[in-house]
């Protein structure tokens, strides 16, 4: 016991003077239950995510051990693919002047994603990190990068080789001038490979990117432009994409690239209903967003997207807009609307917002939001309403508790067949020491979808116990 004591101690001593541990843990249960009865109506899902990563001054490593017991039948569909308990990510990077050398598993990307861009976002269960080897050059005037490694799937697959290079430089202080390349080795001697070629100018209130992209498995440029600009109380920004035949993917279907969709990320449930999903194959389009502030009280946003197919089909276009009002230290509201069409259920939809923040004091606050959304189907006009309406306590900084409810008038359209048309959860997170957050949700929660950065993940109907913990150390 002694000998175990000292030795723990040594360790504390060695990590305080020459480098220190951090420990990340992110668990989630759910349990499912049926509508009627107490018996079960889908698996008992425990997740969890466990990261440990010890910082040098010159070094760093990391790993992630991750559970899926069992894995989600609604996002592995072939779940005997997946392992029930495996290392998902480790590392070893090595830091000298400018440069930085990276052995294991890794995320980067390549300008804005239009040739490369690995990322995690467990909401969606994305994790397409790259395992293999990269070194980096971070100079003043120089930015360089290159990889080779084989970039995993939802079911932490590898499969071919790709081998990639990013550069840029900045000739002046307001110009930077870029360029990457990356390249998949096929079975047979074959191979698959894209360019791509940027520029960034910045002058006092005007920001310009390009970005042209050429592949070359088809007869095509890809681009994708944004101006960003600042006039007094306006921010204003502009974007233009045109994405055709752009899809990298490794031999289990997933995606290398993933450039920006040019469409409005909302945090509103019912703007995320009738989501716009990235297509790299088939997609022209614009996005422009207007930030007011007439003074520091009010904060106006207008918003219009809209992408196309290039035979000048309407994929999703959105009309939003957004007031925003600090009325005194103690209150504060906004109101909202957007007016919404999606091609994927080829639905028009009008969708208001109101909210209301209430200090009572200096540590507890009231949340109130309403949201209401009309739709009509335009395959057969037929027309319904859906309405949530979200109560908040907060009491900062450990507790905050809520009461969700939602009703729809779609089951009474003829030809829907619905078993339930109210849904009713309430949630409660507790947060200990600013580094433990435990969160505990139970009810029935209705179907829709998780969407980020055009990437969306159908969430299925719910109704049961959910259980989720997170610690840092």
């Amino acid at each position: 016991m002694k000998r175990t004591a000292a030795v723990i101690l040594v360790l504390f001593c060695v990590q305080w003077i020459h480098g220190q541990i951090s420990f990340r843990n992110q668990f989630k249960f759910t349990n499912w239950q049926d509508y009627d009865t107490d018996k079960l109506a889908g698996p008992n899902l425990l997740l969890n995510w466990a990261d440990l990563t010890y910082q040098h001054d010159w070094f760093s490593i990391g790993l992630r051990y991750e559970i899926n017991l069992p894995p989600d039948p609604y996002i592995f569909e072939n779940d005997t693919l997946l392992n029930q308990y495996d290392l998902t990510f480790r590392y070893a990077e090595f830091y000298f002047n400018d440069f930085t050398a990276t052995i294991g598993t890794f995320y980067t990307i390549f300008g804005r994603g239009l040739t490369l861009r690995t990322y995690e976002e467990r909401n969606l269960r994305v994790d397409n990190n790259i395992d293999g080897i990269r070194f980096n050059y971070d100079g003043s005037f120089v930015r360089a990068q290159v990889l080779a490694g084989k970039m995993r799937d939802k079911y932490n697959r590898r499969e071919d080789t790709v081998y990639g290079a990013d550069a840029e430089i900045k000739p002046l202080n307001d110009l930077t001038i870029g360029g990457s390349f990356l390249r998949q080795n096929e079975p047979g001697d074959q191979f698959s490979q894209i360019w791509a070629a940027r520029l960034k100018y910045s002058y006092q209130w005007l920001e310009f990117y390009g970005e042209l992209v050429r592949p070359d498995w088809y007869d095509a440029y890809s681009y994708y432009a944004s101006l960003n600009a600042v006039l007094g109380q306006f921010a204003i920004t502009g974007e233009y994409k045109d994405y055709d035949h752009l899809s990298f993917r490794n031999s289990f279907g997933q995606e290398y690239n993933a450039p920006p969709s040019l469409s409005r990320e909302h945090t509103f449930t019912y703007l995320n209903r009738h989501p716009h999903a990235l297509n790299l194959d088939d997609e022209v389009g614009y996005q422009v967003e207007v930030n007011w502030f007439p003074s520091d009280e009010w904060e106006i946003i207008l918003n219009h997207s809209r992408t196309d197919m290039h035979s000048g089909v309407t994929a999703f276009k959105e009309y939003y807009a957004d007031v925003h009002n600090y009325f005194n230290a103690d209150l504060e509201w906004r109101v909202a609307g957007a007016l919404t069409y999606d091609l994927t259920t080829n639905t028009d939809n009008i969708t208001p917002i109101a909210e209301v923040y209430m200090n009572v004091n200096e540590l507890d606050q009231i949340h109130l939001s309403f949201q209401h959304q009309h739709t009509k189907n335009l395959s057969d006009l037929s027309e319904y309403d859906n309405n949530m309406l979200i109560v908040e306590f907060t009491r900062s900084p450990w507790l905050n508790v809520a009461i969700v409810g939602e009703e729809t008038n779609q089951h009474l359209l003829t030809n829907v067949n619905m078993d339930k048309h109210t849904w009713l959860y309430a949630t409660a997170t507790f947060t200990f020491w600013n580094n433990q957050q435990v969160s505990v949700l139970y009810g029935s929660r209705r179907e829709g979808f998780v969407c980020v950065g055009g990437i969306c993940r159908y969430e299925p109907e719910f109704q049961g116990l959910e259980l989720k913990f997170t610690m840092r150390l």
